[in-house]
């Protein structure tokens, strides 16, 4: 291993690979040995590897597998990831199930110190590599399991890694840390199956409330709908808030959630959330990742500070065979707008209010108002001051 520096602290964007199975008691040696050098000379020739001037690599055998840690871009380790499966992939073709050769793959950029091993040779440290290796560890045959780190920096590349690299939700690893984990996979490479091991969903919207009461207020909260497909259902959400910070401390986070009629992945709701700039809000966490509840959690580019207020969206597709749209307020709104833009051909949609306890509704006494737009009709309908603990139910 050549290392490009005299420092003892370098930054590197590791590769971490295994072979899923090959502690298995069954297998003899002469075959476990069979499959390691398999996956070295299969790593070997992948261009990604053999087209990195050794320099600006960290190798770093671990019996089982691998780790790489480059010096260059984030984008080395996954197009490594992608050509080793498709490598893989054409050697297990011909193969019975006990010769063939599986891994799983975890990536996380980070640093790592140079250390001396008790026989003189370099080695390396540090979180950049332990993080990668725990990644690692969560998935199962096939995943490529990416930190949130590295996803936010190889998505920012190009709209090909967005597409590929998609969030899972949040995991469990060593010491009770929870980390929000990215998959990436497509054709010929990945596993898009959630990894099983270490996943960690807990609610955190109660817990949230309770420090909202406490934290903040939402002086203006407006729900913009457009069906886009009758026949589906298809609506486009586009929901607004307004939030005020009444506490001592920086707002640094929100909380969003998302629940639905129908089975849908986190990525395919097309969310998007960003602030009144129109720069996108990094999701921190993934809390809830069910097929019809999402709970999810972006930072603020500018922390909202003590009396300031901010803006930000939240904008999804979802459709609605049950045909309503209900929004709860678990804390103060001053003001809450909805309109819905449907068909004209359409009946108009009907409001009413929910009580949260027992879930009896009522029709309110003032209704959306409806204006036309060529084909289409707007349905407007607005409240101020909405205390906590209120519903509202927009069914067509």
């Amino acid at each position: 291993m050549t290392i490009l520096s005299n420092l003892n602290l370098i930054h590197a964007n590791f590769f971490f690979v295994d072979i899923v199975g090959l502690s298995d008691p069954a297998m003899s040696t002469k075959t476990q040995i069979k499959k390691i050098e398999t996956l070295n000379k299969c790593i070997m020739e992948c261009a990604a590897f053999k087209e990195t001037p050794k320099e600006l690599m960290l190798v770093l055998p671990t019996g089982d597998g691998m780790a790489i840690g480059f010096l260059q871009g984030p984008q080395f380790p996954l197009q490594l990831a992608i050509e080793l499966h498709k490598r893989l992939a054409q050697y297990n073709r011909d193969k019975i199930p006990s010769e063939t050769v599986r891994v799983r793959v975890g990536m996380h950029a980070g640093n790592v110190f140079v250390v001396n091993d008790v026989l003189g040779n370099k080695n390396v440290w540090g979180p950049g590599i332990i993080i990668a290796r725990r990644v690692m560890d969560l998935g199962d045959d096939g995943h490529i399991l990416v930190s949130t780190r590295m996803a936010e920096d190889l998505r920012e590349l190009s709209d090909e890694y967005k597409r590929m690299i998609k969030p899972v939700h949040d995991y469990s690893i060593k010491h009770g840390q929870a980390l929000l984990l990215y998959s990436a996979y497509g054709t010929g490479f990945g596993n898009p199956r959630p990894p099983v091991k270490g996943s960690f969903q807990r609610s955190k919207m109660g817990r949230e409330a309770s420090r909202l009461v406490k934290t903040a207020l939402y002086p203006f909260v407006q729900v913009d709908m457009t069906l886009k497909n009758s026949k589906t259902q298809l609506m486009h959400y586009k929901r607004t808030y307004e939030i005020e910070n009444i506490s001592d401390d920086p707002i640094h986070h929100v909380l969003h959630g998302i629940t639905s009629d129908v089975d849908k992945t986190f990525d395919e709701l097309n969310i998007k959330v960003y602030d009144d700039h129109g720069h996108d809000l990094k999701i921190s966490s993934i809390s809830i990742d069910k097929p019809r509840q999402k709970e999810f959690t972006t930072l603020f580019n500018t922390p909202v500070e003590k009396g300031e207020r901010s803006r930000y969206v939240l904008e999804y597709d979802v459709e609605e065979p049950e045909r309503y749209f209900e929004n709860a307020f678990l804390v103060a709104c001053g003001k809450f707008a909805i309109a819905m833009d449907y068909p004209a051909g359409m009946k108009a949609p009907t409001v009413y209010e929910v009580s949260l306890e027992t879930e009896a509704k009522k029709k309110t006494s003032v209704q959306p108002a409806i204006t036309k737009a060529g084909s289409r009709n707007i349905a407007k309908w607005s409240r101020k001051e909405m205390p906590p603990g209120l519903s509202y139910r927009f069914e067509w």
